[in-house]
């Protein structure tokens, strides 16, 4: 059962980074950023739990890293991170993609 729950919560995570993304700007957003507004939601949300769903959401083509293109940064919390067009129409809701479906 905790199982089902943590991969609701896990879900529920990564469409709200796709629509936090969207609201705020859609073209990029600081990885710090990002990570204050989910810790407000969930007080033990850590720099390492965002990396994974970044990372997921980077895999399945829904996000990018914006600073690679403008010369790059280190430190994973100054990166900025923007909506592939894929990721915009998730957020919008024009279309679904299974894997974050609850």
């Amino acid at each position: 059962m905790n199982t089902d729950r943590d991969a609701i919560k896990m879900k529920q995570i990564r469409i709200l980074i796709l629509q936090y993304i969207n609201r705020l700007n859609p073209g990029g957003v600081l990885v710090r950023t990002i990570h204050n507004s989910l810790v407000g939601l969930y007080e033990n949300y850590s720099y390492s739990l965002l990396e994974r769903d970044l990372w997921y959401l980077r895999k399945k083509g829904l996000i990018e890293y914006i600073d690679k293109k403008i010369g790059g940064e280190d430190v994973f919390e100054l990166k900025v991170v923007g909506l592939t067009a894929s990721g915009k129409e998730i957020a919008d809701r024009t279309q679904t993609d299974p894997a974050l479906e609850i």
